[in-house]
């Protein structure tokens, strides 16, 4: 006998009351019963703490107001971007010591070769190896850039985990790890920073919505992830301008003005909060650019020069061409290979250490590195292509006499590119094929990584070699009116940076990013002309390098339609709309909405009118139409209709089948005929249910055989069904949209374009007078982009011929519509 039960009985309790309980509900109350008795203590100290939380909350709720009153908007914008200036910094600070830590661990083992070899490739390996860990196990999400799904995800189409804590933490881990190789592994933080600055704007929103107790809505969503957007980069570059329009040319194709002071305020944010946080951290003497030049500002370069960077600009722009083929078809050589693909799902962590073991290998400083400045981080590297000195003039004083020291300060980065065995332009040109196959092999691991950064560090050693060639061809510089102009080949370096990241990603705003970074202005005019080139070249030629991507993947994104493509206007709705149509009607029933879902796969039906006039009365979703067939032929409904017609005997009533089903066949349950159309939830309850109702239709049970009773189950299961299915259904218990969106036939392709991309449509209905006569969806859309673009388009539409007939036929027509006008 417990002790609770010993208790009760000194006290006199009646025996019935100690006894243990019979059953569990006795029990359960028992217990109940014991707890209200016996409270646990609370802890002390618990009844100060609420009593402090009470005279702490009208101090909340005025400070709360208070807040509300300045706007929630500015707080929500302050707090994300001192938020991921912070983690940016952060990140440099530790990934530099990782490099430094490995660089010295690396000059320690000095004389030892094959362990400085097994130290190099092991610390790039684990590293990989590490970060390819973070994206399989932790997320998938935050395999890549994040650009690309961003660019997809602001269309309006839901991605999994896309916005999730979770893939902020993996997208993190993964990418200190990618920064911590350095220039070996030749991959950046942009797109990754970009995507956490957008999934830090999604989480911090929802509680901004908690907060402030309002609702959240698709457009506030969007504006969120503008900013974010802006956010990213800004936070990378210290470049609040051009991080605002970079974000905005990558990851949409419009963008709203209202917008703008959005991303300005959080952009300036942050890269303010970065360069306080140098300040504070002694990397930095005051708040100053990320890159400091010297460049010569009266007078920096010549008319003429203008010829040679709009050559350089030409040079960019073809080089980024065979790059994109490359890197597009190698993709889908991997993704449309079963093999391969079957590889890389399953042993993408494996592939990531082999191509890091191959890349540590090309870059180990006692081998090819020392021709390719491998000792120098990615940061260090533009340091160097933007030193104002001319390296050639430097490199004749120097002569051959002079290694390379293995230590050197800030000023002396440039030394790296000058070698006994090799000339300057020679290493310069060994780094940029030795980093066009490395920057493609990097690109194929399935790491957190960004591809902005490689990009512009190319292209700033490519405008670095062309006008170190400059300045070697025109030792005097560019003689003008008798006037000696010298050739800087840094301004070249600083054009080939903007002009090849910017074709790449075929953006403008590269050069304002590329002044932001230097404090260089003088340079506007030849930066813009070799930008404009670059770009001219690469739209004209391939699709950018994150819509490349998005074709890879097979996303749904519209490509661009290019203003230059006058068969666009030619091209109508009529011509790629989709004729063979699904639709309900006003007298439509069960039957046809069973039919209707078991042959389409849509996600939404049009209503019309009737089947001869098909006016567009609004559209349905699939899901609202699934639920209302489910409760329909609901089990609960089958059971009431089976205890209603059974009778003493057990026999039911005589039912007409209406013509649902031969005589003698047997029916087939709405599970079973429905498909996919019938919710899980409802199909397991009706499995359920079976028994019952087989119990119910045989009556007495032990008078007839097994066989008798499934013909009598059936039998009345079918007379059920087919009464169901006989009924009309009711547009009243259904959530209609009465204004879906509509196009007419004329609508150009142009128009329909902007209409898609503007507001983010799926299927939009073509209509003539309010008939409706086809459909149009993001798929058609596309093919008839694609097109057009391509050349190649063949119109659906069918030709009509213009013979008599057909002509009383449209006049009887125009006269009918002109009464009834007059009516």
């Amino acid at each position: 006998m417990s002790w609770c039960s010993r208790r009760r009985a000194r006290e006199g309790d009646p025996p019935s009351l100690a006894v243990a309980p019979g059953n569990q509900a006795e029990k359960r109350l028992l217990e109940e019963s014991f707890g209200k008795i016996f409270t646990e203590p609370e802890p002390q100290g618990w009844h100060c703490a609420k009593r402090l939380l009470r005279n702490l909350k009208p101090l909340g709720l005025y400070l709360r107001s208070q807040s509300l009153r300045f706007g929630e908007d500015w707080i929500f914008l302050f707090l994300l971007g001192i938020s991921m200036a912070t983690i940016s910094f952060g990140l440099d600070v530790v990934t530099s010591k990782c490099q430094r830590a490995n660089l010295w661990a690396y000059d320690e083992l000095e004389g030892h070769h094959h362990l400085q070899y097994f130290s190099w490739t092991f610390y790039h390996v684990a590293l990989m190896v590490g970060s390819a860990t973070a994206a399989k196990y932790i997320s998938a999400q935050a395999a890549g850039s994040g650009i690309p799904e961003l660019k997809v995800a602001l269309r309006g189409v839901v991605l999994h985990e896309f916005f999730t804590l979770r893939t902020f933490l993996a997208k993190l881990l993964g990418i200190i790890c990618t920064l911590a190789g350095g220039s070996t592994i030749f991959l950046g933080k942009v797109g990754p920073f970009v995507h956490m600055a957008t999934i830090l704007a999604t989480l911090l929103g929802k509680v901004m919505v908690w907060y402030t107790g309002a609702t959240e809505n698709p457009s506030r969503k969007y504006e969120l992830l503008i900013a974010g957007a802006a956010v990213g980069v800004a936070c990378c570059f210290v470049a609040p301008v051009g991080g605002v329009l970079f974000g905005v040319e990558v990851t949409g194709s419009h963008f709203a003005v209202r917008d703008y002071w959005r991303g300005f305020f959080a952009a300036t944010c942050a890269a303010l909060t970065f360069r306080l946080l140098a300040v504070l951290n002694n990397t930095r003497e005051t708040v100053a650019v990320l890159f400091r030049t010297s460049w010569r500002v009266e007078f920096p370069y010549d008319l003429p020069e203008l010829l040679s960077y709009a050559i350089l600009g030409s040079f960019c722009g073809g080089l980024c061409c065979i790059f994109l083929f490359c890197h597009r078809n190698m993709l889908m050589v991997f993704q449309n290979r079963p093999k391969i693909n079957e590889f890389m799902k399953n042993y993408r962590i494996l592939y990531a250490g082999v191509v890091s073991l191959v890349l540590a290998s090309l870059t180990f400083p006692h081998a090819v590195g020392q021709y390719i400045g491998a000792r120098l981080s990615m940061k260090e590297l533009l340091e160097t292509f933007f030193n104002n000195m001319t390296w050639g003039q430097e490199e004749a004083t120097l002569g051959n006499a002079a290694p390379q020291p293995l230590n050197l300060t800030h000023g002396a980065h440039w030394l790296h590119w000058t070698h006994t065995d090799l000339s300057m332009l020679e290493m310069l040109a060994l780094f940029l094929v030795a980093k066009f196959f490395m920057l493609l092999a990097a690109t194929t691991m399935s790491v957190p990584a960004g591809y902005f950064l490689p990009v512009f560090v190319y292209g700033a050693a490519l405008g670095r070699l062309y006008g170190e060639l400059m300045a070697k061809i025109f030792p005097d510089g560019i003689i003008t009116d008798g006037i000696h102009m010298q050739v800087t080949p840094a301004g070249y370096a600083l054009a080939g940076a903007a002009a090849y990241s910017g074709a790449v990603t075929q953006t403008i705003s590269t050069a304002l990013l590329t002044f932001e970074l230097t404090g260089q202005m003088s340079h506007i005019l030849p930066v813009l002309v070799a930008v404009l080139i670059a770009n001219a070249i690469s739209q004209r030629l391939q699709p950018s390098f994150f819509d490349g991507i998005i074709l890879v993947k097979k996303l749904p994104f519209l490509p661009k339609l290019s203003v230059t493509k006058s068969g666009g206007h030619s091209i109508y709705a009529e011509d790629f709309m989709v004729t063979d149509l699904k639709y309900l009607t006003r007298g439509s029933k069960f039957k046809d909405l069973r039919a209707l879902l078991s042959s389409s796969a849509l996600k939404q039906f049009p209503l019309v009118d009737s089947e001869e006039s098909r006016v567009l009365l609004g559209s349905v979703k699939r899901k609202h139409l699934s639920e209302r067939l489910s409760d329909q032929l609901s089990a609960e409904r089958r059971l009431q209709y089976l205890l209603s017609q059974s009778d003493g005997a057990g026999r039911p009533q005589a039912l007409e089948l209406n013509g649902c089903a031969k005589k003698g066949q047997k029916p087939e349950t709405s599970g079973e005929k429905e498909g996919p159309s019938l919710d899980a939830t409802e199909t397991s309850r009706t499995e359920g249910a079976e028994e019952p109702l087989r119990s119910v239709a045989a009556g007495g049970g032990d008078r007839l055989s097994e066989r008798e009773k499934h013909v009598r189950y059936y039998s009345m299961v079918e007379e059920w069904e087919c009464r169901q299915l006989q009924e009309s259904l009711r547009l009243d218990e259904l959530p209609v949209d009465p204004a879906p969106y509509r196009l007419l036939e004329k609508e150009t392709l142009y128009e329909c374009h902007d209409l898609f991309s503007l507001l983010g449509l799926h299927t939009a209905y073509v209509t003539d007078m309010g008939r409706l006569v086809g459909v149009v969806s993001l798929k058609e859309l596309k093919s008839a982009v694609e097109g057009c673009v391509k050349g190649t388009f063949v119109s659906r539409a069918p030709q009509r011929s213009s013979g008599p007939e057909d002509e009383q036929e449209v006049k009887v027509l125009v006269d009918n519509r002109l009464n009834g006008s007059l009516v």
